[in-house]
């Protein structure tokens, strides 16, 4: 079946592009004059590639590929008889695990030169055994392999041999349309011993037998695979290959066939898509048809009924009339072509706006009208845009011109004026800027529009405003602290400038978050995160003048010294901004130095009601702590050195029996020091 699909070409005389167009506005080639146009073709076919193609129908397992037992590895033997020989093959894995010579693959992967043959799993079902009307035991005359996906193939091949001399076969290719097609009729089949031109030979043999040792023959020449090669018909490529049906068709009934693998050339259906350009813009004899050509085997030859005849995938220079072309594969099949080649005349265009006088920064939208048959293709110029209707902002007066070439290649211009007024510039300056609320500022503008023209301030954002008109200057003044942003609008010839500036009114600084960071019994460190925008600190203890931090000017700690135990110390802190007014409010904090004494209770009852249920030493200056527990007898019941949580009252898991226990706490405190605590405790339920 012919298909129209796209294509572009070139032509040698023209820098114009060959468009295969659909539909009303795109239904055929566009493309300008086109004289000696050449397009080649580089794919060449050489010598057939076979590649794997997975089948099913396999009957027998004649392969044996793991163990000792020849029989439990394979369903039947392929040459001899019952009594004598009972032959079959066996994989290199097999060879090695019975200290054997030789062996197939263990992968099943056949190659040789182009052609590779993917060999069903030993471990199943993997040859298809035949002999006439099924005379030998475990054979069937017919067989037929099922291909796991139908594919439109050139070119099969089957892997096979014959056992007991020669055989002969036919084969049938089935289709998924219902349809046959003999592919061989009485084809020879060699015997595996001594045949010529193996694809795949000198691998051994064995009997089938229960277990070794085994007799080889064969390695270093025998057995042998051949290949049957078939080519399918033309009429037939199209058509998606179901299965293959083999049958032995031998004068000898003991003749047996063996087909182990299916491989073939797949190619893609073959189809030939035209691409037709009429006779046009006035010429008679310009037309044009060009095939591309898919599926089938590479590479084709062509013949067009043309005078004198054309031998390219294209002719040209083709008045109005129905033109035919012989496509040959490297196969041989011939399909045949015929198109027709029609007569067009040009369509003129001609270029609007929606707008002809813009201002500048601002947009119009250009568009072709035509009177007639709508041009596929349109350029506009300055700026080589294409489209049928573009949008353009240009900066100053300007002529555009567009270029139309209809779907045949003809083309037609015109030119339109878009004029271009310029726009007045709202420049505008604050001073100062920033401030702290209530300062006074002045805005002055700085464009270059005249006096006269329209200025819209827009509130000055909501400053109080104390005298200044038109385009100013003006004095404003903000209460608040903030960020305001003021814009301006300058209106002249009805084009419009606008412009925004930010005026900050500064806040003061957020108030810094006071924290106690480390505490022992003489000392005391408070810190702070720092504050955004701050040039520094200062800090008051207990009501003192302010100083600076002991970290510095912009430390964010602040340590207190040589204090007593259980001494209340209250810090202020201030963050400095950039002006006084910036300086933020006092962030506090207050602290407590730590007793020097340590508590070590003599009962505890680890009930779970949440009150002393955990036996452990307390007091401020501790550091670290490692407690050992012992029971009356002696013996260790735990060893931990959590200072917050203690002894639970468990082993283990289990709750210990009240009584006395005694404990050993080593103490580590804050100044550095340790010392060495014991004793005993009750623990009560």
């Amino acid at each position: 079946m012919n298909t129209l699909r796209s294509k572009k070409i070139f032509s040698n005389n023209s820098s114009k592009h060959v468009r295969l167009l659909k539909g009303r506005r795109r239904g055929v080639l566009c493309i300008g004059l086109l004289l000696g146009l050449l397009i080649t073709q580089s794919d060449s076919h050489g010598q057939t590639t076979y590649t794997p193609i997975t089948v099913t129908g396999f009957h027998h397992d004649i392969v044996a590929e793991t163990g000792t037992s020849v029989l439990a590895t394979t369903t039947t033997m392929i040459d001899g008889s019952p009594f004598v020989a009972r032959h079959v093959v066996y994989t290199e894995a097999f060879a090695t695990a019975n200290s054997l010579a030789g062996g197939m693959v263990d992968n099943g992967t056949i190659v040789n030169g182009t052609r590779t043959y993917q060999l069903a799993s030993y471990a199943d079902k993997n040859a298809l055994y035949l002999s006439r009307n099924g005379t030998v035991d475990s054979t069937v005359n017919d067989g037929t392999l099922t291909l796991s996906t139908p594919g439109h193939y050139a070119r099969l091949s089957l892997l096979l041999f014959s056992t007991e001399g020669s055989s002969r076969i036919n084969v049938n290719l089935n289709y998924t349309d219902g349809t046959t097609e003999r592919a061989v009729t009485n084809a020879n089949v060699q015997d595996w011993y001594y045949g010529a031109n193996a694809i795949y030979a000198n691998f051994g043999r064995i009997q089938r037998d229960t277990t070794g040792p085994f007799t080889v023959d064969g390695v270093g020449s025998n057995p042998r695979f051949y290949a049957q090669d078939m080519f399918v018909h033309c009429d037939n490529q199209n058509r998606l290959l179901q299965s293959i049906t083999v049958s032995d068709t031998s004068t000898s009934t003991g003749a047996r066939v063996l087909v182990l693998a299916v491989s073939g050339e797949a190619i893609q259906p073959y189809s030939i898509t035209p691409t037709v350009l009429p006779a046009r813009c006035g010429v008679t004899d310009n037309g044009y048809i060009s095939l591309a050509v898919s599926g089938g085997v590479k590479p084709f030859t062509y013949a067009w009924n043309t005078n004198p005849v054309q031998t390219t995938s294209f002719a040209s220079g083709l008045p109005a009339g129905t033109y035919t072309c012989n496509v040959t594969d490297s196969n041989g099949c011939v399909r045949t072509y015929t198109g027709t080649v029609t007569l067009v005349t040009p369509a003129p265009v001609v270029a609007k706006a929606t707008n002809a006088s813009v201002c500048a920064g601002t947009s119009t939208t250009l568009y072709a009208d035509t009177a007639y048959v709508v041009p596929s293709t349109y350029t506009w110029n300055p700026g080589g845009i294409t489209g049928s209707a573009i949008v353009v902002s240009p900066t100053v007066t300007t002529s555009y011109i567009v270029g139309a070439e209809d779907m045949y290649g003809c083309t037609s211009a015109d030119t339109i004026l878009i004029t271009v007024k310029p726009l007045p510039t709202a420049s505008f300056t604050v001073d100062p800027n920033p401030v702290c609320p209530n300062t006074p500022q002045t805005v002055t503008y700085t464009g270059n529009a005249p006096y006269g023209a329209t200025y819209n301030w827009n509130g000055f954002a909501g400053a109080t405003v104390y005298g200044g008109s038109g385009q100013g200057p003006y004095n404003i003044l903000f209460s608040n602290s903030g960020t305001y942003t003021l814009q301006l609008q300058v209106t002249m010839n009805g084009c419009s400038g606008t412009a925004t500036k930010q005026v900050i009114v500064n806040a003061p600084l957020a108030t810094p978050v006071v924290t106690v960071a480390t505490v022992t019994s003489s000392t005391i460190t408070f810190s702070w995160q720092p504050v955004p925008g701050a040039t520094g600190y200062i800090v008051s203890v207990n009501g003192s003048p302010y100083i600076t931090p002991t970290s510095g000017s912009l430390g964010t700690t602040h340590n207190i010294i040589n204090l007593q135990p259980v001494e209340k110390i209250t810090i202020h802190v201030i963050a400095l901004g950039v002006e006084a007014c910036r300086n933020s409010a006092i962030g506090t904090a207050t602290g407590t130095t730590l007793t020097d004494q340590v508590f070590i209770p003599n009962s505890f009852t680890p009930n779970g009601d949440g009150k002393n249920d955990f036996f452990r030493a307390y007091g401020n200056v501790i550091a670290g702590i490692n407690m050992k527990i012992f029971n009356q007898w002696g013996e260790l019941i735990y060893d931990g050195s959590d200072v917050s949580s203690g002894w639970d009252g468990k082993q283990k898991g289990s709750v210990q029996p009240m009584g006395v226990y005694f404990y050993v706490i080593k103490i580590k405190f804050t100044n550095g020091t340790e010392s060495i605590r014991k004793g005993a405790v009750n623990l009560l339920h």
